[in-house]
């Protein structure tokens, strides 16, 4: 037997148009709850992908050897295998294996044997760390001749050396010792717990509040140097910058706030590593203070903490590509055009010679002028046409408009050819923080990260200039002390690290 009609429905015409009109509408909204599903679901496999690529992943930003042997035309080798020579000014300790008399006469005719040859082999050696007492004995002369109730004793008397032992008044640590608790600290990332085992280990007993009393004394023994290199690196044409966290502890609170490391980099008149440490992370407290009186280009990444500097016009801002390529890479396959872009304007920049000269600096501007440059216009051109198809709030969408809303910082490395295509410099900079913070977790105090960035100017610095941190501090430390409280900029100035390495030089060339 068939189905009736279903007696539900309504029979006249106007009724049913009218719940089809409602239907319809229902489909178009459900439609768009699966579309925007669809976009949420997307945008989820995306991070899903980006998180599982950072947990697991390659971390190397490189492409593959082969694929870029392939671009390059060439195929390079990564490491150069092979034992290099000892520096020549190292020390040589000589042993020398030599006969006995007895072994020296030949076993079949009696007759001593003649010499005809040395086998000498060179290894690379090392004593531990030799903690000795420094006595400092300071004489006093007196003149016997005159009459002590007319001449007065500062013209009578006279003392030998400073007028107290340094580099710390009263303290316990030697000039080398204290260099050699700064580096390992601030350089090598030894916190200062584990130092008083080290130390212990020679049979003498240091409080590790004692050694945070030298840290912070000779902090304040470095400022007026910190202030002078601070002051010459604003003077540079460009800058590197960034920052990065550290917590700082805060007396009476269980949890530790976040602190920021900022550093600027200077150009080849001023190579110093400045850094500095601020308890809020604002425009004011970071770099509108930091980089106060500043003229030129800054290399930095897009932090709108940069924007006042910016939109005051004596600051101009230098994109970081690096920064870009790794959010068109988080895109996923959608921005592989983009990031081939990229790939050829570093390409380019692998064949530029180092910014050393003028005729360097000149020939790296007209280089990019021609081959960088229409490479950027194709790029443009693609993100301009992404940006009408990618949704806003996807992967895609988010780096294609991180690159056109800073567009005119992105291009403008091209302009001077000491500039760079990224900020990388300063990320390498700060890693030494980075490193340090998963053994020391956090700075004392507030105070604390203050005198850790004077530490970090001078051992980041060294690293910069190729020095070692451990002889630049125990050559410097004394001579700040003995410079008193109010030394001239004429006095610091002969102490910066790369006026005290040239004068190294000068007198011992073979010195590394």
């Amino acid at each position: 037997m068939d189905a009736g009609p279903d007696d539900s429905l309504p029979t006249d015409v106007p009724t049913l148009h009218e719940m089809v009109r409602h239907l319809r509408g229902r489909v178009a909204e459900l439609d768009a709850a699966v579309a925007e599903l669809r976009t949420r679901l997307d945008a989820l496999h995306t991070r899903l992908d980006s998180a599982l690529s950072v947990a697991f992943g390659r971390r190397s930003e490189r492409v593959k050897q082969a694929r870029r042997a392939e671009a390059d035309g060439q195929r390079r080798k990564r490491h150069e295998h092979g034992r290099s020579p000892l520096p020549d000014h190292l020390e040589r300790r000589v042993v020398t294996h030599d006969l006995t008399d007895a072994e020296k006469v030949c076993p079949c005719c009696g007759t001593p044997r003649a010499c005809i040859g040395e086998q000498t082999a060179e290894q690379l050696d090392c004593d531990p760390v030799p903690f000795f007492v420094r006595r400092t004995i300071r004489r006093t002369y007196a003149c016997r001749r005159c009459d002590p109730a007319v001449v007065p004793p500062e013209d009578r008397i006279r003392t030998a050396g400073p007028g107290t032992v340094g580099p710390i008044a009263k303290g316990l640590c030697g000039p080398g010792l204290l260099s050699h608790v700064l580096t390992a600290k601030f350089a090598d990332h030894i916190p200062l717990h584990r130092q008083v085992g080290v130390i212990a280990r020679a049979g003498v007993t240091v409080a590790e509040s004692t050694l945070g009393d030298w840290v912070r004394q000779s902090a304040d023994l470095l400022k007026p140097l910190y202030d002078l290199m601070h002051r010459r690196v604003l003077l540079s044409r460009v800058i590197w910058t960034d920052d990065t966290r550290g917590r700082y502890a805060v007396p009476g609170r269980d949890t530790m706030p976040n602190g920021h490391f900022w550093v600027a980099v200077g150009d080849a008149a001023a190579p110093y590593t400045v850094f500095d440490f601020t308890t809020g992370y604002s425009a004011d407290e970071g770099p509108a203070r930091f980089f106060d009186g500043f003229r030129g280009y800054l290399q930095a990444d897009c932090l709108k903490q940069y924007e006042p500097l910016f939109a005051a016009g004596g600051v101009r801002h230098v994109a970081c590509w690096a920064h870009a390529r790794r959010k068109l890479l988080d895109a996923g396959d959608a921005a592989t055009p983009a990031v081939e872009f990229v790939r050829r304007l570093y390409r380019v920049e692998r064949g530029l010679p180092p910014p050393d000269t003028p005729e360097h600096l000149d020939r790296r501007k007209s280089i990019r002028r021609a081959e960088s440059v229409p490479v950027l216009d194709g790029l443009k051109g693609w993100l301009d046409a992404a940006a009408e198809t990618a949704l806003p709030k996807s992967s895609l969408g988010t780096a294609v408009a991180y690159v056109r809303n800073h567009w005119a910082a992105f291009v403008r490395y091209t302009e001077e050819g000491y500039l760079s295509i990224d900020n990388n410099l300063s990320e390498r900079t700060l890693r030494a923080i980075a490193v340090g913070r998963n053994n020391w977790k956090f700075v004392g105090s507030a105070a604390a990260g203050v005198r850790a960035a004077v530490h970090y100017t001078m051992t980041g610095t060294c690293r910069h200039l190729g020095l070692d941190p451990f002889a630049y501090l125990r050559d410097v430390l004394p001579a700040l002390h003995a410079l008193g409280d109010a030394p001239t900029p004429e006095q610091l100035g002969r102490l910066l690290p790369d006026t005290w390495a040239s004068q190294r030089r000068s007198a011992n060339p073979t010195a590394a």
